[in-house]
């Protein structure tokens, strides 16, 4: 996800941003070690590489 979200034009760059991902609107928020994602109210947090 991390690797999606540093090279998808649309979101490389941006520090924060949406999308939609299999049906769930999807928040992130880049941080410089990680990425944080929100959805349906629960965050996640992804390595970057």
């Amino acid at each position: 996800m991390t690797e999606y979200l540093d090279i998808d034009p649309r979101f490389w760059n941006k520090d924060e941003g949406e999308f939609e991902y299999d049906g769930e609107q999807v928040f992130f928020r880049k941080l410089s070690d990680s990425v944080l994602l929100f959805v349906e109210g629960v965050v996640y947090e992804a390595l970057r590489p």
